[in-house]
């Protein structure tokens, strides 16, 4: 378990990614529900999810088999203004059955709306206040964006690319590794940063959206994210616990 930046809020390395069950429709809730309570036996803690992912019943179905209090679970949202997004909130609360979500995120903000993204953190900051969230932040595919947010005291949590690929990989792999704009080492040295200013850090797209060269080496993949200490934790796609135990195995070899 790591801290998450300068939240309270300790995670483990590796994140569940529940956006996996979206492209399962023959996963009911109840079987994801089961998968995501192992992987917390197995010591993910972690869980991710979005309004727009669909699997939001799944991990209520978890919430139900675990301690609450001892997973960290986020929610997205594509709100663009306060108003839309506490109401996305409260929606998201109630088809995950729990009274608060742990890390709430504007989902996917782009670089041209690093400006319109602090007014809405600015309005979504009180929220912290009621219980409902303990951390707000924001999920980018933007170098800009992450350079960009890193200066907000609003906000607590980014969530971002990060991958081990160099950039003639990545360019070649646009579809699995979909880097808005600037270099792999620009984004880099922008996590650096932001991670250097206290927000906490999640890495996305480890394995890039299932690049192949990725997916082949998958082990040395996590590994090499895991013992980068600017990244706190990364999320990865995962349905079944046959994929959850392969991720697992491959995070503890990172600590030996």
């Amino acid at each position: 378990m790591v801290n998450l930046g300068r939240t309270k809020l300790k995670v483990s390395k590796l994140g569940f990614g529940a956006w996996a069950y979206q492209d399962a429709l023959n996963i009911s809730p109840e079987e994801g529900g089961r998968v995501l309570a192992e992987s917390y036996k197995l010591g993910v803690n972690y869980w991710d999810t979005s309004d727009d992912y669909g699997s939001h019943p799944h991990v209520a179905s978890a919430l139900k088999l675990v301690p609450r209090k001892e997973v960290v679970v986020s929610t997205k949202t594509f709100a663009q203004n306060g108003k839309e997004a506490k109401e996305s909130l409260k929606s998201s609360l109630k088809e995950l059955d729990t009274d608060y979500v742990d890390i709430f995120l504007l989902h996917f903000v782009k670089f041209n709306w690093i400006e319109g993204c602090l007014r809405v953190l600015k309005e979504l900051n009180d929220i912290k206040t009621t219980g409902a969230v303990k951390a707000i932040g924001l999920s980018t595919h933007s170098v800009a964006v992450v350079k960009g947010a890193s200066r907000f005291e609003e906000l607590d949590v980014i969530m971002t690319i990060y991958c081990n690929a160099d950039q003639t990989t990545i360019n070649k792999f646009q579809e699995y590794i979909p880097l808005e704009d600037g270099s792999i080492e620009e984004m880099f040295r922008a996590i650096k940063l932001a991670h250097n200013n206290g927000i906490g850090v999640i890495a996305m797209k480890v394995l890039g959206g299932s690049a192949p060269p990725l997916v082949k080496n998958y082990q040395s993949s996590i590994k090499s994210t895991a013992q980068l200490d600017f990244i706190d934790t990364m999320v990865i796609g995962m349905k079944s616990l046959d994929e959850v135990k392969k991720n697992v195995e491959a995070l503890y070899s990172s600590n030996n």
